[in-house]
């Protein structure tokens, strides 16, 4: 496994929250020597940062002009959204049987709250972001309750990727409330008192990424 060293992984971090928190702009060029002025580290470290930020799909380095915010390809969405469909149908289906748990009710406690917050943000036509927000609530919660490390890390770095499109798909005409039955979907099969067939609970995750993705694909092209 890769050792990332203090400055390197001070560097990563320190791009990285730039990048997720909107303060870099998707077109522009930037210079790995502005930010290694910036937090006061070498070349060295900052490359390092870099390079990791490029495979984690932050960033696209160009040679001989820096390096910009990463622009989804349709190859990219696919995997996302495979990648996403193995966490949270493994997400889902661990809640489900938890599910009598004081822990796992907190969290549908979270999940219903999420749905009926997105659903009064439709039906009162507020911003796309407020019911965005609330969306992507309901799957944080769900990968959250997992406890695994790694695939919040991984769940919160996809999300973060898809964000802009995922914000621009909610823009089309009946997407938000698509998403939010699929939702309510997911949601009724985890809850549901009657024996179930634990198959229904991730192909109900795996439609609604599905849709997400076939949405996202159409939009890039």
């Amino acid at each position: 496994m890769t050792i990332y060293q203090p400055l390197a992984q001070k560097a990563y971090d320190y791009i990285r929250d730039l990048i997720t928190s909107g303060q870099l702009n998707a077109d522009e060029f930037y210079s790995e020597t502005r930010f290694a002025k910036e937090i006061d580290v070498s070349r060295t470290p900052m490359r390092d940062a870099l390079m990791r930020l490029s495979q984690d799909r932050y960033i696209d380095i160009v040679p001989s002009k820096g390096f910009r915010l990463h622009k989804m390809s349709e190859e990219d969405i696919v995997n996302t959204y495979q990648v996403r469909t193995a966490i949270e149908g493994f997400c889902a289906l661990y809640l489900y049987r938890r599910r009598s748990e004081p822990d796992a009710e907190i969290v549908l406690q979270k999940l219903e709250e999420s749905l009926k917050n997105m659903k009064q943000a439709i039906d009162e036509n507020q911003p796309h972001n407020i019911s965005l927000k609330f969306d992507m609530d309901f799957h944080r919660e769900i990968v959250r309750f997992s406890k695994n490390r790694d695939m919040i890390n991984m769940m919160n770095s996809y999300s973060h990727m898809l964000s802009d499109i995922a914000a621009k798909s909610f823009e089309q005409e009946g997407r938000p409330l698509e998403a939010w039955q699929e939702h309510k979907n997911i949601y009724d099969k985890i809850v549901s008192q009657e024996p179930a067939d634990e198959s229904e609970i991730y192909f109900s995750v795996m439609h609604h990424m599905e849709s997400s993705r076939d949405i996202c694909i159409r939009m890039i092209g």
